[in-house]
């Protein structure tokens, strides 16, 4: 049934703060919530999406705000990209000390992708070395016109240390978010995203999600891709507990039947029984087959180094994966055979023994319960825990070098073509010719082609050049060689000297 538009009513703008690393998103954040989350995060690197709800007075009234919070490491790039297309607003931060970088640039193409209003915090302009009209340079380069110069997108000047100019970016907000006039319906089921989900030890499967419509009251029932919480432990950013939310609202929900997936659709439901129904009618027999054990596979002679990784939150599950596919090359890659968001279990050390090549296991932001530390010691299975990501693809990338098999590589080092062949007997050969390419050396070895067809390879006997022995004839100059074969060399046949190596 279509809803009147009289049910509809003004919607709290729903805010993404992006931009490059260390240009200061989370500080900002902290001063306008007045809270502090960067001193505990690792390297001051957030590591995780996180929604926060604030209150901004105006012209009498208190309007709320909702922020999300982005981690600015590069390995989030999804989650910042499904960041974009939850806001209604992106709060673009750039440093003066440092201008446009590369995650600006791709902040940037996520915000022109979502398509939403996008507001410029320059930020840092406490530093010495701030050049707030530098910066702005830098942002026309990137198209980026700024209001009072030129173009139409807001912009403040602002210090998150200090909080300079902190008050003029909140009143910007509230003012773009008027201009696109913000509406939903508090009478609506309520609708959303689900913007993160982790394990919590004592209570269960949590997730935070984000209400874009409706209301949700205690009671009802909320499906996330395949997975039901019922309405019963619901808090808001400050962990206080809710009987009801409705849309902007950033809530905590406890109980989920199963790990969601990051960015799935929610939806809410009378009951669980309703909810349950729902996910039975659109569930397929794939997804009803359960995950198993992969083995390592050798793609034409590829060796790949199997990993079980388990993380605090899937949004880290995926940033992980997304690293993990970079590592390696044509002849290596890592594959993640199993993971999953908890502590490191015994089953995972199981597992990791259990897999064709032993598996490695790795720990993100988690730790290691003690029956698996003492399995994993007993039986030699590595494990390791890590709380910053680069650091953790830094030793990936390391392991995989180590445990790759070794391999010997051919590289031409020269090239050279037979002009004549003076005599001929048994395996023995006397050939004139002048090298093309690169050198030809007494120690290596000569690869002969003819018509594009290899006949085999020579030793070196002896190489003159200029009527004197040498070791070794550059390219541009000619020679006369003495070799061992058992194929008979031709003039025009093409030399190539090889060395192998390994690596």
């Amino acid at each position: 049934m279509t809803k009147q538009t009289s049910q509809y009513i003004e919607r709290p703008p729903i805010v993404v703060v992006m931009g490059h690393v260390d240009h200061g998103k989370s500080t900002l954040l902290d001063f306008i919530r007045k809270s502090n989350i960067v001193a505990g995060e690792a390297g001051g690197i957030t590591q995780h999406v996180a929604a926060y709800e604030v209150e901004r007075e105006k012209n009498g009234a208190k309007k709320r705000i909702t922020f999300i919070d982005t981690p600015g490491h590069a390995a989030f790039s999804t989650i910042r990209a499904r960041g974009a297309n939850v806001a209604d607003i992106a709060i673009l931060v750039v440093a003066a000390d440092d201008g446009v970088k590369a995650q600006t640039l791709e902040a940037l193409a996520q915000i022109r992708e979502a398509n939403i209003p996008f507001i410029v915090a320059i930020n840092k302009i406490d530093k010495p070395n701030a050049d707030i009209n530098k910066t702005h340079a830098s942002l026309l380069e990137q198209n980026v016109f700024l209001e009072k110069l030129g173009g139409d997108v807001p912009w403040a000047a602002v210090s998150a240390k200090a909080g300079t100019g902190v008050e003029d970016l909140l009143d910007l907000i509230l003012l773009v978010a008027e201009i696109n006039d913000f509406k939903a319906d508090p009478s609506a089921s309520a609708t959303g995203y689900l913007i993160e989900a982790h394990r919590d030890q004592k209570r269960g499967i949590a997730a935070t999600l984000i209400i874009t419509e409706g209301t949700l009251v205690s009671g009802q029932a909320v499906l996330a891709g395949d997975a039901i919480a019922p309405v019963r432990i619901m808090e808001d950013h400050l962990g206080k507990t809710l009987k009801s939310a409705t849309f902007s609202t950033p809530i905590s929900l406890v109980g989920f039947d199963e790990l969601p997936n990051v960015g799935e659709n929610f939806t809410t439901y009378k009951n669980k029984r309703d909810a349950e129904t729902a996910r039975d009618a659109q569930r397929t027999a794939a997804d009803r087959v359960p995950a198993t054990l992969g083995s390592p596979t050798d793609h034409g002679g590829r060796y790949v180094m199997p990993v079980i990784v388990r993380a605090d939150t899937t949004g880290s599950l995926e940033a992980i994966r997304g690293e993990v596919a970079k590592l390696g090359d044509e002849f290596t890659s890592i594959q993640i055979v199993q993971s999953g968001v908890g502590n490191i279990s015994e089953n995972d050390v199981k597992n990791a023994m259990g897999s064709t090549t032993p598996a490695t296991v790795i720990g993100f932001h988690v730790g290691i319960e003690r029956q698996a530390e003492t399995l994993a010691l007993q039986h030699k299975v590595p494990t390791e825990l890590f709380t910053i990501i680069y650091k953790l693809t830094e030793r990936l990338e390391e392991l995989l070098k180590t445990s790759a098999p070794k391999r010997i590589v051919e590289e031409v080092v020269g090239k050279a073509k037979v002009i004549k062949c003076f005599s001929s007997q048994k395996t023995d050969h006397v050939l004139g010719g002048a090298v093309t390419e690169g050198y030809l050396a007494k120690k290596g070895t000569l690869r002969f082609i003819r018509r594009s067809i290899v006949l085999g390879t020579a030793k070196v006997i002896n190489i003159q050049s200029a009527k004197q022995n040498v070791d070794k004839v550059d390219a541009g100059k000619e020679f006369g060689m003495q070799i061992e074969s058992n194929f008979e060399p031709a003039a025009g046949d093409v030399i190539e000297h090889v060395v192998s190596k390994t690596v």
